[in-house]
Formats: C-alpha cells, structure tokens, sequence
C-alpha cells in the first residue's frame, strides 16, 4: 500500500503538467501517457529530483546512486539497479569566440547501471582544468569562457556512488577569432585581400619578431615590423595559433609596423601555450590594387613570467635606464649624477645587488670613481644622494671599472687600477673601503663575476689592456673558501682555444653565473668593444667543460656581433634567460634601428638540462622600450628592490627592514623591526644602537663594522 501511496502521489504531481487533462482521474482515464515533458534550457528550470536533458526535464536518480520514487528499475522485480559508472554529456564541446564573446555550454550527468540502463543523474559536482579558459559552475556544470584565452580544457564531473566516488571527463575546446580594424582602413578590406597572390618579390618581409624566437608570456607587445611596404599600403597581419585567429588590418603610413594592441597580444601569449605561434603580414599594394600573401614566422612563448628590472646603460644619455618587467617604459631614475672631477655627469660600468636594492657605478668619463646607491631611495635629485660620501676631488674616494656583488650584497669584488697594473679587490660596499683578506688575489683581472652560490669568483685573466679595449683574455676563477677568505685560482678556458672558430680571436670576456651557478656563459671574438669589435656568445660548465657555442642566440653560425651576456637571476619555463648586447637590426629603419649598427639590448631562453654538446640557446627576443636612437649595453637584470619603511606590504620578504605590519589605520605597511629586537646587516635602522653586535647604522642601514 505506501508503495502505491508514494506512485500516486508523483502521478498527481506530474497530472499538474498534463494538459489538457482536468482532473487527476481524468488523467489516468484518458490523458496521452506519451505527451510531452516540460521544456527546459537548464536544470534549474525543472521540479525538485528532475535534470534537464536535450531540453526536457526528466526525472533524476539521487546523489547516493538509489532511484527517486517512481523511477524504473529496470527489472520487473528484485532490488533496484545499482549505479556502476558515470558519463558527461556532451562527451566533447567545441565553442567559437567572436571579438570576445563570453559563449557558453551546458554539461549534464548520466548514470550507467548494472541493469544496462542509462539515465540522468542530479547532484554531480563539476570542475575544469585549466582554468585559464572561464568558470563553470561547480553544480549546474554550465561553462562561461572568458572570450581572452582559447585552448583545450578537461571538464570532470564526480558523484558518490555505492562503490565509492565516480567520476568522468569530457574536453572542451575553445576558439578565438577577433577583427580589429586600424584607423582609416576602408570598409571593403576583408574582399581585398579575398585572392591573393604569391609574388616573392614584392611580398612583405618581416623582420621582428625574429623566426623561431622563444618569449616569456609576460613580455610587452611585440612591435611587428616589415620591409617592402609604401604608403597607402594596408597590411593584414594575422596571429594564429591552433585555437586563435586574430586579423588586424593596419593603413601603412610608410613606417612599415604594428604595435600589437595589448589584448590581442595576450591571447596570443596564453592560448595553447605548449603551441608556437605564426605571426603573418600580407600586403595589400596600393599602387597595383593587388593582395600579395606574406610569408609567416614563428614565435614560442614560454610558461613562464620574468619579473624584476633591467637596468642599462644608456651611452649617449651617459646615464642608466630602468625598464620593468611586462612594460616597455624607459625610467631614468638618476637624472643628475653627481659630477666628477671634470664635470661630467656621468655614470656607467654598473652593477645592480642580487637583492636588487643597491647598485655599484662609477662615475666620469675616466676618473672611475666608484659610488654606491639605494636604488629604494629617490635618486631624481641633484645630486643624487649616495651609501657612503664621495670624494671627487683629489684624493678621490675608491676607483674601479668593473665591479660584481657577493650573495648577500655585502661585498664587492672590483678590477681597480694600481699604477700600471690592474689588481682584483674586494670592498665594504657601505663604507668604501678596502677589506683585507686572507689568501691572495690575483693581478692583471678584468670582469669579475661573484656566483649566486658565493663559493667562486670568475674573472677575465690577462686581458692585455685596461678597462675594455681587451683584444686578448681567458676564463678564470678563484675559489672563496671563507668570509673574506680565498683560495687557489685556475684557468677554466683560454681565448686562444677558440681562434679557429668563428669569429676567431683570442678575447673570453665578460664571464657570467646561472642562476643556481651550474654554467657560466661568456663572449668570445676578436675583442670586447661592441661597437667596432667582432665576438659570439659561447657556454660552459662551471669546471670549464663542454664548452658551446650559443649559435641559435648569436645570429646563426657566422654571427659575430654580441656581447656582454649575463644570465638573469630567474629560471621560469625551463629555461635560463640570458640577456647581451648586438648590434644586429631590430625591425626595420623607420621605428627600429634597421641599417644603424646600433649596439641593443636582446634576450635569449637557454633551456635547463640541456645534454652534452647541445646549444640550448633559442632565438632571441629584443628588449621592450629601449630608445632605438642610442646605443644600449650593460645590461643587468635584477629583483624589483625592496619597499622602504611605509609603503604597503603582504609580508615582510617585501620590505627593506623585514618587518611588514599594521599602521594607525590598520593598513599593512612596512614598518622598522620592533624594538625589542636588533637589526641585522642590511636592515634599516636609525643609530648604531638598533643594529646587532658588530654592525653600525650607515645611511640608515646596518652594515658590517669596519675592521
């Protein structure tokens, strides 16, 4: 009797649906038991314990696998049909984004029984991955894509069963297409270019980005760039990926280029990111009316985000520039340096801390007076306030060229001239003296390196000249056995071993440290000047083996203009990043610097784990936001610096005194250490008492006591 109580009742009320019945007996008397259900576009629509499927509600199991009342069995006696297996429907989805629409897709839960029998399942709670695609909704299962990134996604959904949680996918792909149309670009462009023809010569050759090179996704826009374009011209540049498809049409003005707008430059960085990319320019020629199909080049963005700065040297501006990552912002932080003895207010041969924070310069054109700056203080006066007080009147403050950090940015290893020889020092870099060692250092250096690991120091022996007309120089180290404490040197690499290959010469120069101190990379040529110089770049374990040349980041196997490499202090995406000077073409001589010679800042990936005798070096990328109508080089790339006292903060790695905490309003800003505890070296302070034993308060800092 309950049984046919319970049946009843779900008959009265689905009776309530079925029209045109006026009564439940007349229902069972006479009403089209084959009438159709609700309509419905989601299961929200449908009663308690009912599912949407192919836009009708029917009725559900529960979430536990047992079956609501009145649900078949499928069996005509005997307990009901156990829940052995799970299915999404649809088992695959494919969406298409137009300009950034946020399209939709709805997935739903079917239950496969022991019984053979398949049916809607309510209760199953879904996911996505990744989720760089859009949302979906963890109970309806209804997906959004966000309309910025396209790719491939798995959609799982779970359910408890009787045997333990069941669980089934499905794949979802999303596509973007986007028009953007520039300024003054005819309303008939798309038919212009409906027929195309192939014609080599008068194609448009495009020169940046470079073919094959490797980027990280966070890079600023690329500035596409073409030969063979006039004007009246109109391009048709398209960014594809399997997922993607941007068209841009661009009104040649006769500069030849397209700053890609920064959200289509996004998709294109994150869609199918383990997917190269092609980057092609047609040309539609004004003075024929024909469409001429351009040739594509390819571009890999890496799974990775550099952060930090890069700060170079700026040479006819005489000064450093700034440029943070993901921007293409040139910050002349130091607009004043301070002047030397000549007069001259300039600053160069930098070198920036691994914290970021500090940077070592020296100043005037050849007085080579050494200062030291905060890099998280204003430096916009005149003049720029400095660590420790310069002399630049006789007798100067500390002389040297080259300079490198320690680790902890407590030290300084410099090259510094002592009458006619050229000694290795090592400096307090917030007193600027010499600190005595133990052990010996040696003579006739240039181009210290200090590695992240601090236990060896590389630097170029017998260069053969002062500062950096080096025609000659090999690869040396120095072991650092102790605090101020070193032990035995050793060639690693001899720049006459490498006068057979191309560019031939006998010059190593500027040795640099991977990140975790495994490699050091080098310039080997004719000699270290870039701007009349030949040299290529080349890499090596850290014991002076398996030396490569770096042939993908030099140009190919006869480039022989780079210069100056220095790894940055990250390794994202696989790969090491490698920054160096050369004077190759950037784009073309309308907004790059084709056909200058102009020495720029440029980026290679070199991948980590690379085998014996591989060249892990990729195609490079140039640098965002240089000025291109000057030569740049020594470039450094660093760590953001630190906050100073009141600035806002998350945690205390953020800030220069370590501590981060509430101020009077309760907002998190960086704040002195408490005073129930001293400061350690580095720390701010405001007189020596603040600092631990055996460090004072200098400009604010705590700092090893001289000896």
């Amino acid at each position: 009797m309950w049984r046919r109580g319970r049946r009843f009742g779900r008959l009265l009320r689905m009776s309530r649906r079925l029209l045109p019945c006026l009564t439940f007996f007349f229902l069972l008397a006479g009403c089209d038991p084959a009438a159709p259900l609700p309509t419905c576009s989601s299961s929200d629509e449908c009663e308690t314990n009912e599912v949407c499927v192919d836009g009708r509600c029917q009725p559900s199991t529960t979430s536990d696998g047992g079956e609501m009342d009145g649900a078949p069995t499928g069996r005509d006696s005997g307990p009901p049909a156990a829940l052995m297996a799970i299915e999404i429907e649809p088992a695959s989805a494919a969406l298409t984004s137009v300009d950034g629409a946020m399209v939709e897709q709805d997935f739903t839960v079917v239950g496969r029984y022991d019984d053979g029998s398949t049916r809607p399942v309510a209760g199953p709670t879904f996911a996505i991955a990744p989720v760089s695609l859009g949302v979906i909704d963890v109970a309806s299962g209804r997906f959004t894509a966000n309309g910025v990134i396209g790719g491939e996604a798995t959609v799982t959904a779970t359910l408890p069963g009787p045997a333990g949680e069941l669980t089934a996918t499905a794949t979802l792909t999303v596509r973007l297409e986007r028009t953007l149309l520039g300024e003054g670009v005819p309303a008939d462009v798309a038919d212009r270019f409906a027929t195309p023809v192939t014609d080599d010569a008068r194609r448009a050759q495009t020169v940046y980005p470079l073919d094959g090179a490797v980027m990280p996704q966070n890079v600023y826009p690329a500035d596409v760039q073409w030969l063979r374009g006039a004007s009246g011209d109109i391009a048709r540049v398209r960014l594809e990926k399997p997922h993607l498809a941007i068209t841009a049409y661009v009104l040649n003005d006769g500069s030849s280029h397209w700053l890609v707008e920064e959200g289509a430059w996004r998709s294109f960085a994150q869609t199918d990111p383990d997917a190269s990319g092609a980057v092609t320019v047609d040309r539609w020629e004004a003075a024929s009316g024909e469409a001429i199909t351009g040739n594509p080049v390819s571009l890999t963005f890496a799974r990775a985000a550099l952060t930090g700065s890069v700060y170079y040297w700026d040479i006819q501006r005489g000064r450093i520039v700034r440029i943070d990552d993901g921007t293409a912002t040139r910050d002349e932080f130091m607009p004043s340096p301070p002047v030397a003895m000549r007069g001259e207010r300039c600053v160069g041969c930098h070198a920036v801390s691994n914290s970021g924070r500090y940077m070592a310069g020296r100043l005037g054109g050849g007085e080579n007076i050494g200062a030291i700056f905060d890099l998280t203080t204003d430096l916009s006066g005149d003049p720029p306030p400095t660590v420790y007080p310069l002399r630049t009147a006789a007798p100067t403050s500390v002389r040297w060229w080259f300079s490198s950090w320690s680790p902890d940015d407590t030290r300084m290893v410099v090259s510094a001239e002592e009458g006619t020889s050229r000694q290795m020092r090592i400096y307090d870099p917030f007193l600027g003296t010499q600190v005595g060692v133990s052990g010996t250092l040696p003579s006739d250096v240039t181009h210290p390196a200090w590695s992240p690991d601090g236990a060896q120091i590389a630097y170029v022996s017998s260069p053969g000249s002062w500062g950096g007309v080096n025609t000659a120089g090999d690869i040396s180290v120095i072991d650092v056995t102790g605090p101020d404490t070193f032990g035995g040197t050793r060639v690693l690499h001899r720049g006459a071993d490498l006068a057979g290959d191309t560019p031939g010469g006998n010059s190593d120069n500027y040795p640099s440290w991977s990140p975790d101190s495994s490699l050091i990379a080098f310039a080997h040529g004719t000699g270290s000047r870039s701007e009349d110089q030949q040299s290529a770049l080349y890499l090596m374990n850290r014991d002076g083996t398996d030396v490569r040349r770096l042939t993908a980041a030099s140009g190919g196997p006869t480039g022989i203009d780079n210069f100056q490499p220095r790894f940055s202090p990250f390794t994202a995406g696989g790969y090491y990043w490698l920054s160096f000077l050369s004077r190759r073409d950037y784009g073309n001589a309308s907004v790059g610097t084709g056909g200058s010679g102009f020495q720029q800042i440029w980026i290679t990936a070199v991948r980590t784990g690379a085998g014996p005798g591989e060249d892990p070096s990729s195609v490079p990328y140039w640098l965002p936001g240089q000025n291109t109508t000057s030569r740049n080089i020594s470039a450094y790339w660093a760590p953001r610096p630190c906050r100073p006292d009141g600035e806002s903060c998350s945690v205390g790695s953020e800030c220069c005194g370590g501590d981060c905490r509430p101020d009077a309003s309760g907002a998190l800003v960086c704040s002195p250490p408490p005073p129930d505890r001293c400061r350690m070296a580095n720390e701010t302070c405001s007189t020596s008492a603040d600092c631990c034993d055996g460090l004072e308060c200098l400009a604010n800092v705590c700092v090893r006591a001289p000896e």
